[in-house]
């Protein structure tokens, strides 16, 4: 799975996640959802499952909202084990074809060499 793959199924949102020191990709990424429930059904659904056409593992958490200025709920699942090529909007639409209240996607690539750190983030 690559940064296209995740990328076809996920909208690009926020920023990359690098490692300051390397400047490398944290592996990870982020999917904000609109919902509580929609994150979820998507946590249940996905996590430990294999991923269409590539022969990883969704590995999925939970990840704490930032305190917000309105009162809205947004919530955002950690998805790891994604192969190099995955890209935001794959990871997003990949979700979002079963749960269309997904916000976006974020995969954590490293700052220097641009390389997915194998993680992201589905809000």
């Amino acid at each position: 799975m690559d940064e296209n793959y995740i990328y076809n199924y996920f909208a690009a949102t926020g920023e990359l996640i690098r490692d300051k020191q390397s400047g490398q990709l944290q592996g990870y990424g982020f999917v904000e959802f609109i919902s509580h429930a929609s994150a979820d059904q998507v946590l249940q659904t996905y996590n430990g499952q294999m991923m269409l056409n590539v022969k990883m593992v969704f590995q999925l958490n939970w990840v704490s909202a930032g305190e917000k200025c309105d009162d809205t709920l947004d919530y955002t699942i950690f998805v790891g084990d994604l192969a190099a090529d995955v890209t935001d909007y794959l990871l997003q639409e990949t979700f979002r074809v079963h749960y269309p209240l997904v916000k976006g996607a974020k995969v954590v690539t490293d700052k220097m060499t641009m390389r997915s750190k194998g993680y992201g983030f589905v809000m």
